[in-house]
Order: C-alpha cells, then sequence, then structure tokens
C-alpha cells in the first residue's frame, strides 16, 4: 500500500505544495512527506466534486503515512458504503484513546468520581454532508484533515495534546455520490455559472436524502435509519463536547453561524450553553470570517427546538453543536445576488469555521468540561424536583411496536424496566411483562422529557419545520404519568433482551390461527403468501380452543388451514417456526374448526387472501419524502416488493397486473385519458391509496365523491401589515410537521387492512376506495 501512495506521490505532485495551498492555507507550512488532498486527488479541491471513494481513500492513506491520524469506520449505508468516524490527536492520546474514552465518559455519570479535567482533552466531533448535495463540507473536511495530519504550525501541537477530534467527512455517503456524479456529469469546461445549466438542477430524487429519500437531518432523534443508529452508537461511546453540522443553504446566501433565533431555543437545554458558550464561539467565527473578507450573518433564522438535528441534538447530551450554513453553488460556480459563487469559495468558508471551532474548543476546554459533568449533574437535581417520577407505556399484544419503542429509547441510552406486576393508573390497565416503566430520575432525564412531554406553549408560533416529537404518541402507545408510590420493576431493558423470542406453538393437523394484534402481522402474511401457502382472514370475531387455552379472536385474524395447503403439514409447520423466529408474531395451533363462540373455521366470512402486487409512481412533481416512506416501509418493515414507475412512464404500464396504487403528494397529469385509466382500474377492483395532495387531486378529479373544505379568515377585519412582517405573518399560518394518525374515508369496505408510517413529522390523509372481490391484506 505504502509503494502505491510514492507513486502517486511521483505522478501527481507535479502543482507545487505551495500553489496548492495558497488560497486554503496562506502561509501555512506542512510536513513536504505527506500529500495534499490536490496531490491525492490529482486536481485541485474545489474545482472538481471529489466522490466518496476517493475521500475515504484519502483519509485511509492519512491512517497511514501520520502518526496523528487513525482511520476508523462505524459501519455501512444501505449501498454499504463505509461510514468513516476517523480520529485526529497526538501520538500519545491515540495510543491511550481507550482510557482517554473511559475517563471521559465518568462526565456523563453523576455517580463516579469527577475526573481530573485539567488533564482531559476535550472531545470534538466535526459532521459534513449530512444533506448529499451540499457537498462544499466534504471537501471541507478533506482539507480539515489534511491539517491536522499534515499542519507544522506552532499551535498544532497544543491542539493535538489537548483535543481528541473526529472527522465524518461524509454522513450521508449515498446522497453525496449520487449529487456528484450529477454535477461532475454536467460540468462545463470552462464552467457555466447560469442558474438555468442542468449542472445546477439535479434530477429527481436529489442527492439531499439518504438510499431511502430520507433527510438524515431529522433522523438523530427518531434514529429509523441504519446510518442514524451507527451515528448514535458511537456518539454514545464518546459524548463529544462539541460537534459542528456543515450545511448548505440558497445559492443567493451569504453564510451562517451560530448563535440561532433566541425564539426557537429549546427550553430544555441550560442557558449557559445560548448565552455563553454559543456567543464565546460566535467570537472564534467572526474573527475567521473576518480574516477573509467573507460575509456572514447569525441570529436571524433557524432553530434548535427540535432534538433530532445534527446541531440541537448535543445541546441535549451535555455538549452543544454548531450549525454552518453556506450559500450553494450546487455546482462549480453559479450566479448570485453577491456575485459569482464558486465552489472553492463555499469549501474555504467551512473550512475556516472548522479550524475556527477547534481553536475555541481547546481555549475553551476546561470550562466544556465541567459544563458537560455539571449538565447531568443538575439533570438529576431537576428530576428530585419534578412531581412527574416516570412514565409507564405499552403497546399492549404488539410486541413488534414496543421492540421498536425500547429500542429507540435505549439508542439514547434512556433506561426502562418492564413492570413485573400489573398496575392500573387513570383508567388504564398496564400488563406485567407487556409494560414498561421509564423512571425520570436518570442522567437522560431532559431526553426523556422531550421524548413524553407534550408541551403545548412557545416562544414563537413559526417553527423551522417539525413541530412534534412526541415519540409514545407516534408509536400509538398508551402511555401514563406516574406522580407517586413505587412501581415494581423488572431487570433492565437492554438490546440483547429485545431480541425477538418466538413464544412455541404445537403442531396442527388442522389449522393455525395469527392474530392481527402484531405489526409485523402483515409481514408474516407476506412471508405466507409469497411462499404458495393458503392464507384466509376472518371478518367476524370467535372463540375457539387452542394449545394456548381458549382464546378469543377478532376480526382480521388469519387462518392457516392444512389440508388446503400444496405442502406437506411438517413443511407448513417447519415455514411458521422459521417466520415466527424471523417477525416475532404469535401463531396458534387449533384441533377443530367448530369454534366455542362466534364464527366457525369454515365460514364464508373467511375469505381468501391474494399476494398483492403494489405499484407506486414517482419521479419529477412527487415527494421524495413520502416517496421515500412507502418505499422504505414496503421494504424493511414488511418486507415486501414494491414496483417503482416513473410518473412519465405511467401511460405505457398496464395497470391490471397490480393490485394497489399507492400515489403520494405530487403534480399528477388531470388529462383524461390519465384520469379515465384510473378510474377503469379502481372501479375493476383496484386500491388506490393517496397521501396529503394526492388525495386532493382525486377529489378534484372526481374519482371519489368527496369535498375539499377551503380555510377561511375568521378576523372580520384586514389590517394593514408592513412588508417587513410578512415573512412572520404567512409563517404563522403555517405549522410545520406536525403529527396526525391516519384519516380514513368512512365508507372504505371493512374488508381492506391498511398499515401506513407513522412518521412524528409527516401529515398523513389517506383515501382508500376497493371495489367487491377478493380482499387484499396489505
Amino acid at each position: 500500500m505504502k509503494n502505491l501512495y510514492v507513486i502517486l506521490l511521483v505522478l501527481l505532485s507535479s502543482v507545487p505544495l505551495a500553489a496548492q495551498n495558497s488560497y486554503y492555507f496562506p502561509g501555512r507550512k506542512f510536513n513536504p512527506n505527506i500529500l495534499s488532498p490536490d496531490a491525492f486527488l490529482g486536481y485541485s479541491v474545489g474545482t472538481h466534486h471529489t466522490r466518496y471513494d476517493q475521500i475515504v481513500a484519502y483519509f485511509e492513506y492519512l491512517g497511514t503515512v501520520s502518526n496523528r491520524v487513525k482511520f476508523q469506520t462505524t459501519g455501512r449505508t444501505y449501498e454499504y458504503r463505509p461510514q468513516l468516524m476517523v480520529a485526529f490527536s497526538s501520538p500519545e492520546n491515540l495510543k491511550n484513546l481507550e482510557s482517554i474514552r473511559q475517563n471521559h465518559i465518568k462526565l456523563v455519570d453523576p455517580a463516579a468520581t469527577m475526573p481530573d479535567i485539567k488533564a482531559m482533552p476535550v472531545v470534538l466531533q466535526l459532521g459534513y454532508n449530512v444533506h448529499g448535495n451540499e457537498a462544499s463540507g466534504g471537501e471541507a473536511s478533506i482539507l480539515t484533515a489534511y491539517y491536522l495530519a499534515a499542519s507544522e504550525d506552532p499551535e498544532i501541537q497544543n491542539t493535538l495534546t489537548h483535543a481528541v477530534i473526529f472527522i465524518e467527512p461524509v454522513i450521508n455517503p449515498d446522497g453525496r455520490d449520487r449529487f456528484v456524479n450529477w454535477v461532475n456529469m454536467h460540468k462545463g469546461m470552462p464552467p457555466v455559472s447560469d442558474p438555468n445549466d442542468r449542472e445546477h438542477n439535479e434530477v429527481w430524487p436529489s442527492g439531499r436524502v439518504n438510499h431511502y429519500w430520507f433527510d438524515l437531518n431529522r433522523d438523530w432523534y427518531l434514529a429509523v435509519h441504519r446510518e442514524s443508529r451507527n451515528r448514535l452508537n458511537f456518539y454514545h461511546q464518546w459524548y463529544p463536547n462539541v460537534v459542528t453540522d456543515h450545511h448548505e443553504m440558497g445559492t443567493n446566501s451569504t453564510h451562517f453561524f451560530e448563535p440561532s433565533k433566541k425564539s426557537a431555543e429549546n427550553p430544555l437545554v441550560p442557558d449557559y450553553v445560548y448565552r455563553t458558550l454559543n456567543d464565546t464561539f460566535a467570537r472564534y467565527f467572526e474573527t475567521a470570517m473576518n480574516e477573509i473578507g467573507s460575509l456572514y450573518y447569525s441570529k436571524e433564522s433557524f432553530d434548535n427546538l427540535y432534538p433530532g438535528y445534527g446541531s440541537s441534538y448535543p445541546d441535549i447530551e451535555g455538549g452543544i453543536g454548531f450549525l454552518f450554513e453556506q450559500g450553494s453553488s450546487r455546482g462549480h460556480v453559479q450566479e448570485s445576488q453577491n456575485g459569482l459563487l464558486t465552489f472553492s469559495f463555499a469549501v474555504r468558508n467551512h473550512l475556516v469555521n472548522a479550524l475556527a471551532t477547534i481553536r475555541g474548543a481547546v481555549a475553551e476546554r476546561e470550562n466544556l468540561l465541567r459544563f458537560q459533568r455539571e449538565f447531568f449533574d443538575s439533570a438529576l437535581a431537576a428530576a428530585k424536583k419534578n412531581p412527574i417520577k416516570g412514565y409507564v407505556v405499552s403497546a399492549g399484544d404488539d410486541e413488534t411496536r414496543s421492540r421498536a419503542f425500547l429500542n429507540t429509547l435505549l439508542l439514547h441510552r434512556i433506561q426502562c424496566y418492564p413492570l413485573d406486576k400489573e398496575m392500573k393508573q387513570e383508567g388504564q390497565t398496564f400488563l406485567a411483562g407487556r409494560s414498561y416503566y421509564v423512571p425520570m430520575n436518570q442522567p437522560q432525564y431532559r431526553m426523556i422529557q422531550s421524548v413524553f412531554e407534550k408541551p403545548v406553549t412557545f416562544a414563537d408560533s413559526i417553527f423551522y419545520d417539525a413541530s412534534a416529537w412526541n415519540l409514545p404518541l407516534a408509536y400509538g402507545l398508551n402511555h401514563t404519568e406516574i406522580r407517586s408510590g413505587n412501581v415494581s420493576t423488572g431487570n433492565p431493558v437492554t438490546f440483547e433482551s429485545l431480541a425477538i423470542a418466538p413464544v412455541p406453538f404445537e403442531k396442527s393437523r388442522y389449522a393455525y390461527l395469527l392474530p392481527p394484534t402484531d405489526f409485523n402481522t402483515h409481514k408474516a402474511l407476506y412471508q405466507l403468501l409469497s411462499a404458495g401457502n393458503l392464507v384466509k382472514v376472518g371478518q367476524k370475531p370467535f372463540r375457539t380452543g387452542t394449545d394456548q387455552g381458549e382464546k378469543s379472536f377478532g376480526s382480521g385474524t388469519l387462518l392457516i388451514p392444512v389440508q388446503a395447503q400444496k405442502t406437506t403439514s411438517d413443511s407448513l409447520y417447519k415455514k411458521l417456526i422459521e417466520i415466527a423466529a424471523y417477525t416475532g408474531v404469535h401463531f396458534y395451533s387449533v384441533k377443530t374448526g367448530y369454534s366455542l363462540e362466534g364464527v366457525d373455521l369454515g365460514s364464508n366470512t373467511f375469505e381468501t387472501v391474494k399476494l398483492p402486487k403494489v405499484l407506486m409512481p414517482i419521479g419529477q412533481g412527487t415527494s421524495q419524502y413520502e416517496a421515500g416512506e412507502v418505499w422504505f416501509m414496503m421494504d424493511q418493515y414488511l418486507g415486501m416488493p414494491i414496483t417503482k414507475v416513473e410518473l412519465g412512464d405511467l401511460g405505457r404500464v398496464n395497470l391490471g397486473e397490480y393490485d394497489v396504487i399507492v400515489m403520494v403528494s405530487g403534480q399528477y397529469p388531470s388529462e383524461a385519458g390519465f384520469v379515465g385509466k384510473l378510474k377503469t382500474w379502481v372501479e375493476g377492483g383496484g386500491t388506490l391509496v393517496t397521501f396529503k395532495l394526492a388525495s386532493e387531486w382525486a377529489i378534484k378529479n372526481k374519482l371519489v365523491a368527496e369535498k375539499i373544505r377551503s380555510l377561511k379568515d375568521s378576523s372580520k377585519t384586514q389590517e394593514r401589515l408592513d412588508y417587513s412582517k410578512a415573512v412572520d405573518q404567512e409563517g404563522a399560518k403555517y405549522t410545520g410537521g406536525p403529527s396526525f394518525w391516519l384519516i380514513s374515508i368512512p365508507r372504505i369496505p371493512w374488508d381492506m387492512v391498511l398499515r401506513t408510517a407513522r412518521s412524528p413529522y409527516t401529515v398523513i390523509v389517506t383515501l382508500c376506495w376497493k371495489s367487491r372481490r377478493t380482499p387484499t391484506l396489505l
């Protein structure tokens, strides 16, 4: 490997180092034995967008040639790109990295002895490019890494001795490569600055989102996607004191650094973060930007309310997060109201602020370390004063939903315990073993408040986007406050204890039953149908004897008869055991079709379920976020394929091959041919599911006889407003990211069972139509 790097040095060193570094590092000296990014890549940073594999290669190279660098990964993305978290520090610190970590995490444990902060390094995590098409941050990460690995500045030794710096060069590798391939493919030579050029207008889906078209900068809290879960696992191994989050914004903007607007501060975060730390670091950012003459602003926009941003999550964990937003060239150069905006200019602004953050963190090291301990000490003190002592939650028989919720709590290191005795509270019954207690008196007290509390008053009625994030409501859990009394619990919940433990069931020669109480029922159903098994669904309740004793079953219960299958009873039983282990659902064996109450198992009210084939129109004009939610749910939750078809290609598709069409928000054609084709398909028995704007489109095109309610201003008089207040006035009419349950139309036939994503920040309004034919379970 080292021989390869020597060859690269010979081949690529035709550009003098002084020329390479003069723009980004004027007057700085570097180790001549370490290749600069320009020399390694073969082009000057900022003149071309760097592919992610090249970024990985450069960081890996630094790990082989510099004793200041430890190359490491935290996992892989859906497209199998490695997620980096590369450590930079002094050689001595890197040799003792684990002991430094063990000492550092004592700061977040009030029960541990306070370590000697004078002898401890400060911990930073520099994060870039969470939105893949905000690419200047990724390039800045390469330059920051080069500076830390090769700089010979007098201050570098002090920096590396007193800091452990982790760089995550690209938080969203899959999205970045999607964008980078686009702009590099369309780059003009010379570059084209016209905003209308194709280079500056990427196709659908944009590089902003990950593989499943999800915005990962909203996922620190929900932790739905593997990139976020890998990141959180690393984060809670270290609890960094300072975290940066480097973004881009509109081309006509300059550069933003914190503080954000005061009215959008999280009330759970100590005032010290906003009034002292933010203002202190702002002086470092100010100085850095003044030195290079770049325009900037602060205090006007963005917020820290929602704990799921990369710049707000650390604030709830005893650290401080900094957001940087840079006007985007969305390519290599673009016209703006501030003149020509080049990619290299955007990269440099991110670079100088990353270095300013490091400089400020080293200078404020003891304050940051001391504050982190005080943060968790004060959390316990506040918990003791809070009249709410904890929360009890339950998903009833839905063990999958309980596991998902508890898994999310554990990712945030929130301690929770199963009830070992039944509890009745405020008219609700919480069963032992299926209900869980989350005590407030623990270090993650403030995160628990974020999870469970339902605040209704805010300093400002205008939200940046997310405005609702109560997880028990999002998961549809029964929950209640505990204000007094002892709660009897078992051992703490762990990731290991949440592993699926299937309930054994007896082999039957007659039939098996699967109640529709678990979220994974539909996943199990797809497994059964795709294996060619006959499955029927009950439409009326009944009571019968099972291998687990007498049990009542409701509508929607699945019946798997033994003798009607094309396979043997032994093979069927083996398949059901596999499905139970895979999904965690609970099958029941029955020996007779004669029920104790209600319909018998041979009743015509049990109808055969058909394996559905699902289509979703996507592409320009449709919502990539909503389409991504549907795709992700079908893939990851149901384990069921969905056919994604470009909206423009829908005319050539034979809709008769599909049982279900899902239409997310979008601008769909209203031509008679398209609408008529869809109407004919629905009338022929197809199931149409529409979200939000697609529901409005369906109503306007008379696919259903519903009306759209128009909102009217209730004020009696109209007052003249100053133009300067227009943004706030209009913003107050919009509530970004509220949470609603599924809204269904009463005329939906009862034989349709629908599951849809319950996102804490997406409004889902769904209309369904179904004619009378074989019922489909989706």
